[in-house]
Order: structure tokens, then C-alpha cells, then sequence
């Protein structure tokens, strides 16, 4: 694809996907007292983001890496919970 066709697919679909990600990841963090819940839900989230990284046919694999590294982070929180 052309580089304009990445731009705007960054700018429709992955700026609305990081943000929707982030207020998930607040609204999960701060509704649940429970760490290990953050912990398992971090898994999944990493877990489905290393899918889409290993996926061929997808283009744009940077949102596997974002995805992936956002359910680290809310692990790494739930962690901290579970404490």
C-alpha cells in the first residue's frame, strides 16, 4: 500500500484504538479491587496482540506491538494490586 493509505489508517484506526485501550485499561484498574483480574486480562490483551504480530497478511503490525505492550502494562498494574 501507499504510504499516504498507512498515514490515514494510523490516524483512523490506530489513534481511536490506543485511546479506547487506555480508558479500558483506567476504567478496569480503578473499578476492580482485585489484582489478579488486571493480571489476567494483561495476558489476554498481550496475548492477543502478539497474535496480530505473528499474523502475515496483516499490514500493519505495529498495533500488535502497541496492544501487546499496553496488556504489560496493565499486568504490571494488577501486579501492583495484587500486592
Amino acid at each position: 500500500m501507499r504510504p499516504i493509505v498507512y498515514f490515514f489508517a494510523f490516524i483512523f484506526i490506530g489513534i481511536p484504538l490506543v485511546i479506547y485501550l487506555l480508558y479500558l485499561i483506567y476504567r478496569t484498574t480503578k473499578n476492580t479491587d482485585s489484582g489478579m483480574k488486571n493480571m489476567i486480562l494483561g495476558l489476554h490483551v498481550t496475548l492477543f496482540g502478539g497474535i496480530l504480530v505473528l499474523d502475515d497478511n496483516m499490514d500493519f503490525i505495529v498495533f500488535g506491538y502497541v496492544i501487546a505492550v499496553l496488556g504489560l502494562i496493565l499486568s504490571l498494574i494488577g501486579m501492583s494490586k495484587a500486592r
